[in-house]
């Protein structure tokens, strides 16, 4: 139960510096260039992290177990 538990903290830390990163990454992007391409792909790689985690639809794809 602990590795379950230490598992699903390191990839809670690992989403929220990626959207940390990412959101700088775009800050940057936004106040230095006007290239909204790279601005649409970022937002994109965000709400997939967002979605993924938050929304856990990653349980989706996870075979049931205990038979619930």
């Amino acid at each position: 139960m602990e590795n379950k538990k230490s598992a699903a903290l390191r990839e809670g830390v690992f989403v929220f510096l990626a959207l940390a990163v990412l959101t700088a990454v775009e800050y940057l992007v936004g106040v230095s260039t006007e290239m909204v391409a790279l601005l649409f792909a970022l937002m994109l790689v965000k709400a997939a992290l967002v979605v993924y985690f938050f929304m856990h639809i990653s349980r989706l794809f996870e075979s049931e177990e205990g038979g619930h």
